[in-house]
C-alpha cells in the first residue's frame, strides 16, 4: 500500500511540474503580444491571465469542473459541501468585474452589463 501512495504522489509531481513548465513557457509570450497600452510587462501579464480565467478559456475549464463535480457529488464521491463551494467559487470568478465595479466606486451596471473582462485590459 505504501509503495503505491508514494507512485501517485510522484504522479501529481510530475504532472504539476509539466503543468507549470506550460505554464511558464506560454506568459511571456502573450505578455509582450499584449494589447493594453502604457503599461508595465506585469499588468500585461496579469490582464492577459485575468482574461483567460474569465474569458471562454475559464468558461469551458469552468463547465468540465462542474461537471465532474456534479456527477461526483451524484455518485456519492464527492460531499454536496465540495460540490456547493465549487459552485460558489465559478460564480465568484465570473462575477468578479461585477464586485470589483461595486468595490471600485464605477458603475456596476455599465461594466458589469457589458461583458468586459477587467476595466483596465481592453
Amino acid at each position: 500500500m505504501k509503495a503505491r501512495t508514494k507512485d501517485l504522489n510522484m504522479d501529481w509531481h510530475v504532472c504539476l511540474v509539466v503543468m507549470l513548465s506550460v505554464v511558464i513557457l506560454m506568459v511571456p509570450q502573450y505578455a509582450i503580444a499584449s494589447t493594453v497600452t502604457n503599461a508595465s510587462p506585469m499588468s500585461n501579464a496579469l490582464c492577459i491571465a485575468a482574461i483567460w480565467i474569465t474569458g471562454s478559456t475559464g468558461r469551458g475549464i469552468a463547465t468540465i469542473g462542474i461537471t465532474i463535480i456534479g456527477i461526483g457529488a451524484l455518485l456519492g464521491k464527492v460531499s454536496w459541501g465540495t460540490a456547493m463551494i465549487v459552485g460558489v467559487g465559478v460564480a465568484i470568478v465570473f462575477g468578479s468585474t461585477a464586485i470589483i465595479a461595486l468595490l471600485g466606486g464605477t458603475s456596476a451596471a455599465a461594466s458589469a452589463g457589458s461583458g468586459m473582462t477587467t476595466t483596465n485590459c481592453t
